[in-house]
Formats: structure tokens, C-alpha cells, sequence
């Protein structure tokens, strides 16, 4: 079997600004975390695994992260 291979953000932005990369590989080569965490995501919500939903994942894990910052948890 294969390693995953994870990326840094920047890695992913640049991946991504080069066409590289849709949102679904931005997920899924994040982090392990992040690739569990869209999987339930999807599953809780119904939603199917692809383009979209990744990138409602992405804005949902940035409101998360904006959300913790104002609490002063990040």
C-alpha cells in the first residue's frame, strides 16, 4: 500500500494556484486529521465526497479556526 502524502499549506496553495489541485485534493493531502474529519463531515451532512463539498469543508474548517482564534483557543 502506498504512503499519503501530506503537504504544507503553502505546498497546497501553490498546488492549487497551478491547477494542480481542486479542493478535493487540497483535503485530501492536508492532513490525516483533515481527510477523517471531511469524511464525517460528508457522511453527517449526506453529502457526497468531490469538489463542492471539499470546499465547503475548507470554509467550514476557516470558520472554525476564526472561531477559536476569538476565543483565544488558536
Amino acid at each position: 500500500m502506498a504512503k499519503e502524502k501530506f503537504y504544507t499549506e503553502e505546498e497546497l496553495v501553490e498546488k492549487m494556484q497551478n491547477g494542480e489541485y481542486g479542493w478535493l485534493d487540497y483535503v485530501n493531502h492536508h492532513s490525516k486529521e483533515w481527510k477523517e474529519d471531511y469524511k464525517h463531515y460528508c457522511e453527517s451532512r449526506g453529502k457526497a465526497i468531490n469538489h463542492d463539498s471539499a470546499a465547503e469543508f475548507v470554509e467550514f474548517k476557516q470558520a472554525q479556526l476564526e472561531t477559536a482564534m476569538e476565543d483565544g483557543d488558536a
